[in-house]
This record gives structure tokens, sequence and C-alpha cells, in this order.
């Protein structure tokens, strides 16, 4: 688990080193949905401009799962995604999705009074991620719809929209 926190700190600050003077930057928020969870996402990420037909897109994503009686569940992910531009306009982009996830699921259940005290896990697991997207510039913000599967790891389909904005 320390290797991949360690390689993917290392892909951020690569995609920091790797951008030119001419770049831009947007960051930003959103909602995504998971299909196989069946459940509402919140997320936060960036878009780095390498000024290359690929953009470097690292998110995190936190699922509002609900608790069910003594049952508590929590579900995030980060990820790390290459977009390739398809075409690159001014108004509208399309885009394709490679890249990265490491997505967390912990689990605690409260076993009352009468069996003392509470238990909890978590697992960690890694996926890569395909999928297509579109960037559209609104004027003073960009909404960018993306859908993507997850091969490994959530093994699932996520579908989900943010909106980014220049910095």
């Amino acid at each position: 688990m320390k290797k991949f926190f360690i390689l993917f700190a290392a892909m951020v600050l690569l995609s920091f080193s790797n951008m030119s003077a001419k770049s831009s930057t947007m960051v930003g928020g959103g909602i995504g949905y998971g299909l196989d969870i069946e459940e509402l996402a919140i997320q936060a990420g960036a878009v780095f401009d390498l000024d290359l037909p690929v953009n470097i897109a690292p998110d995190f994503k936190y699922y509002l799962i609900g608790d069910t009686g003594p049952v508590s569940l929590s579900m995030w992910e980060l990820n790390v995604n290459a977009h390739y531009n398809f075409n690159k306009s001014k108004s509208t982009t399309f885009y394709g999705i490679a890249g990265l996830q490491y997505a967390n699921i912990s689990t605690s259940v409260d076993l009352g009074p009468f069996f003392g005290g509470s238990t909890s896990s978590s697992s960690g697991e890694i996926g890569l991620n395909i999928g297509a997207g579109a960037n559209f510039d609104l004027g003073g913000f960009n909404l960018m719809p993306e859908i993507k599967y997850t091969l490994g790891g959530t093994e699932q389909l996520h579908i989900g929209a943010s909106a980014m904005f220049a910095i």
C-alpha cells in the first residue's frame, strides 16, 4: 500500500514538472455516480493542460454511502487519468481517458453494549480506468461530463460531470 502512495505521489509530481510556461490549469468539483455500488459521489479535481494532445487529470471522489443500522460504510477513490484530446478547439473538446485508480472501502460495525464495542476493517484496491469525456467551454467555466469503466479495483462504470475553473 505504501508503494502505491509513493507511485501516486511521483505521478502527480511528474505531471507538475512537465507543464510548460504556456500550459493552463483548471480546478473544480462535481458529482458522479457508481453504477455497481449505486451511490452518488462528490468529486474534486484538476486538469493540467500540457500543450500536447494529452492532459493530466487527477481527481478525488467520495461516495455518499449512508449508514444502515449499526453498519457504517465509506468509499473513496483517487484517480490519475490522461486525457487524449481527439480535437482541441476553443469551445468543445472530446477526449479518451486512460489512467490509474486507487479505491478504499471501509466498514465499521457497532456491536452495541451487549457485545461491548465495535469492529472495523478497510480494504484498498488498484484499477485501470478507460473511458471518454468532453470539455465544453461555457464562458466563465468549463463543463466536463465523463463516462469511464474501471478494470480491476471497483470494477464499475462511473458517470459524472464537473464544473472546472481556470486558475
